[in-house]
C-alpha cells in the first residue's frame, strides 16, 4: 500500500486515497494519533505529502497541523466534486494555519508542484501556497472554481482554471500572484484586504516572463498600495483587466518599463428598429475618445454585436489616458444614427435603435434619415414610454373586459335568485 508514517509525516505514493482510507491505515498501524477522526473531519498531526497518486476526496473537513502539504510533480491532490456543467457540490474545507514555510502548498522545490483541484472548497491557509512546473513535458494542471480562499496565493500551470474565487485576505507578500502558462479562464475573482507582513502590498504581481500577456476577467481589488506589482523580466508585454472593479485607482509598481495596462469592459449591445424588432446585417463601428477605431463589423442575425472597449490605458512609461466616451455609429442601407456612450462598466444586451429620423431632421436625403440622438437614454426614454402607454392601455382594456363579465355575473346570479335558483361562484 502506498501510505507510510512517521512521526514527522504522512508519505503518499502510487495509488489515489481518500481521506478515509489514510485513516484506517493509521488505525491498522497504530498510529492512533497521528490522523484524527470526528464525524467527516480529520486532523492530521504532521506534513502531509504526495510524491505519486493523490488524495482525492469530497463533502469532508480537514486540517493539516504540520508545516506542509506538498504536493509533487505528477502527483495530485483533488477535492470536491463538480458536474459536467461546472456547477459544484459536495465541496471541502481545508485549514492549514501552520503553513508558513516557502512553497509550504504545492512542492518546496518551487517548480515541481503537481495538480491541484478544488470545487466549492474553503481554504484557510496561511503560508505561500505556489504551484509551480517548468516541465514543459509534464506540465502541471490547476482548477479551482467555486472556491473560497483565505491565504497568500500564486496559481500556474497549463490551461488552468481560475472560476469564481473570493480571495479574501493575504497574510504573505502579495495579493493573486500571476500565472503561469495560459489562463484559459479568471472569472469573477475577488482579491481584497491583503495584509502584508513583507513585501509589496498589490493586488496582482505579474511576472511576463511566466504569464506573458496576462488577461484578468471580473473580480473586486481593493485595500492595496498598488494595483499590480510588474517585474522586469522579458516575455508578454501586456496586463489586461475585463471587467473588473477597481477601487482604489492604478497605480503600478514597476522594475523596468516593459508592460502596457488596459482596463476594459465588455460592449455587447442588440440593434432595434421602431417597431422593437433587432435588426441583423446593420454596420457598427465604435471609436474611443481619441478617434481610434476599436470596432467596426456587422451585427449577428440577433442584432447583436460582441465586443471590449477599452476604458483605461497605461503605457509603460507611465503615461494614462481615458478612452471614453466612445462615439458608435450604426448604419444600415439609407438609416444611420450616432451615438456619445460612457463604456465605464459592462454594456451588455443594452438596446440601441436604429429608427427613422422625420422630416424634422433639417438633412438631405440620406444622412439625414437617421437619428442623431448624442444621449443613447434619451431614445431609451422615448421607447420604454410608448411601450408603458402601450401596456397601460392594454391593462385598462383587460380591467374594463373583466369589469364587464363581472357585471354580466351578478346580473345572471341576481336572475337565478329571483328565479328561486343559487349560483355558487
Amino acid at each position: 500500500m502506498g501510505i507510510s508514517i512517521n512521526n514527522t509525516r504522512i508519505k503518499i505514493t502510487n495509488d489515489v486515497y481518500s481521506l478515509e482510507e489514510i485513516y484506517q491505515y493509521a488505525q491498522d498501524h497504530n498510529k492512533y494519533n497521528d490522523i484524527k477522526k470526528l464525524g467527516s473531519h480529520y486532523e492530521i498531526k504532521n506534513d502531509l505529502i504526495i510524491t505519486s497518486g493523490g488524495v482525492q476526496d469530497k463533502n469532508i473537513s480537514l486540517t493539516i497541523l504540520g508545516d506542509y502539504f506538498q504536493i509533487h510533480k505528477g502527483a495530485f491532490a483533488h477535492f470536491g466534486e463538480v458536474r459536467e456543467d461546472l456547477s459544484t457540490y459536495n465541496g471541502c474545507f481545508i485549514n492549514c494555519p501552520f503553513i508558513k514555510q516557502s512553497y509550504g502548498f504545492g512542492c518546496t522545490s518551487k517548480n515541481d508542484s503537481g495538480n491541484l483541484f478544488m470545487y466549492g472548497c474553503n481554504i484557510d491557509i496561511w503560508g505561500f501556497w505556489g504551484f509551480f512546473n517548468s516541465d514543459t513535458n509534464n506540465p502541471n494542471h490547476v482548477e479551482i472554481i467555486d472556491c473560497n480562499i483565505n491565504g497568500f496565493g500564486r496559481i500556474e500551470g497549463s490551461d488552468s482554471i481560475l472560476l469564481n474565487i473570493n480571495f479574501k485576505r493575504s497574510h504573505g507578500r502579495y495579493g493573486v500572484l500571476s500565472p503561469k502558462g495560459t489562463l484559459k479562464l479568471n472569472k469573477n475573482l475577488n482579491s481584497l484586504d491583503t495584509l502584508p507582513s513583507k513585501g509589496y502590498n498589490c493586488s496582482v504581481y505579474h511576472n511576463p516572463r511566466y504569464a506573458f500577456d496576462l488577461t484578468i476577467t471580473g473580480g473586486v481589488y481593493a485595500g492595496y498600495d498598488d494595483l499590480a506589482y510588474i517585474e522586469s523580466e522579458s516575455g508578454g508585454d501586456k496586463l489586461i483587466f475585463i471587467d473588473s472593479e477597481i477601487r482604489d485607482g492604478y497605480s503600478l509598481m514597476r522594475e523596468t518599463n516593459n508592460v502596457d495596462f488596459f482596463h476594459r469592459f465588455t460592449f455587447s449591445p442588440i440593434i432595434y428598429n421602431n417597431a422593437g424588432n433587432f435588426i441583423s446585417g446593420v454596420r457598427v463601428v465604435l471609436t474611443d475618445s481619441e478617434g481610434i477605431e476599436v470596432f467596426n463589423n456587422l451585427t449577428d442575425p440577433k442584432g447583436k454585436i460582441n465586443t471590449v472597449a477599452d476604458y483605461y490605458f497605461q503605457d509603460r512609461d507611465g503615461n494614462e489616458s481615458f478612452k471614453t466616451p466612445h462615439t458608435l455609429k450604426i448604419s444600415k442601407d439609407d438609416l444611420e444614427a450616432t451615438y456619445s456612450i460612457t463604456i465605464d462598466k459592462p454594456l451588455i444586451d443594452i438596446p440601441i435603435y436604429l429608427i427613422e429620423g422625420g422630416s424634422g431632421s433639417g438633412s438631405g436625403s440620406g444622412s439625414g434619415s437617421g437619428c442623431d440622438c448624442k444621449n443613447i437614454q434619451t431614445i431609451n426614454d422615448n421607447f420604454e414610454a410608448r411601450l408603458n402607454t402601450k401596456l397601460n392601455l392594454m391593462e385598462s382594456g383587460i380591467r374594463q373586459l373583466i369589469g364587464s363579465v363581472v357585471d354580466e355575473v351578478n346580473e345572471n346570479e341576481t336572475y337565478f335568485k329571483e328565479s328561486g335558483f343559487t349560483i355558487m361562484l
